[in-house]
């Protein structure tokens, strides 16, 4: 919790998104109906002119598991990127990441309804892989093995087991285009904040102490 303290917007974001779920879950409560069919993104609400959809899918989810996980992804990478790139970029990196996974979920992939953070999430792991390739991390596969790797080893599962799962036909229900859209999105986007400057490197760990001679 305390490096969310120091990330206002991370914990903006988290914040948004468990509002989200909690007002589906008041108002199929209480009117017995939902809010995924003005919200959640589909082919037909974008035909419709629905455009909003792009966004507000990315703070929906199915399920209180579906929340967790996406939550969990934030929590790992949020803080750190939300110092390195600032407020604004480190929205742009989110959103990016939600809207051209959910296009490319809508036009390559079966399945008319998409929700989940999941886009915007695979954006700021490949994102984070970007930025700090060689930084060693510990990633839990499974949310249960602990894996030490490299951060660039972790951006590449990401773009390459979201494409063979979606090549492979593994889990249909799972917007794996949204990932593998998101991931691309988290590349370009930090690549581009890269070129123009507006990445803030520091120094993870203090430097060695050097002898006097």
């Amino acid at each position: 919790m305390e490096r969310l303290s120091h990330s206002p917007v991370t914990l903006i974001l988290i914040g948004i998104n468990v509002a989200f779920f909690l007002a589906e879950e008041l108002y199929t409560h209480f009117f017995a109906s939902s809010l995924f069919p003005y919200l959640a993104l589909s082919r037909e609400g974008l035909a419709g002119g629905d455009w909003w959809q792009v966004l507000t899918y990315a703070f929906l989810h199915g399920s209180p598991l579906h929340l967790l996980v996406n939550m969990l992804g934030l929590w790992f990478t949020g803080p750190l990127l939300e110092e390195l790139l600032g407020a604004l970029c480190y929205l742009g990196l989110y959103a990016g990441g939600a809207i051209v996974g959910g296009v490319l979920q809508m036009f390559l992939a079966h399945g008319s309804v998409l929700v989940g953070a999941s886009g915007s999430v695979c954006a700021m792991l490949v994102g984070f892989a970007t930025l700090l390739p060689r930084l060693e991390i510990t990633a839990l596969i499974f949310f249960v093995i602990p894996v030490k790797m490299r951060a660039a080893t972790l951006g590449w599962l990401v773009i390459v087991g979201s494409f063979l799962f979606w090549l492979l036909g593994i889990e249909k229900e799972i917007g794996h285009m949204a990932h593998l859209g998101g991931g691309i999105a988290g590349y370009v986007i930090c690549r581009i904040y890269q070129a123009c400057g507006l990445v803030r490197f520091f120094p993870l760990e203090p430097p060695p102490l050097s002898e006097d001679h």
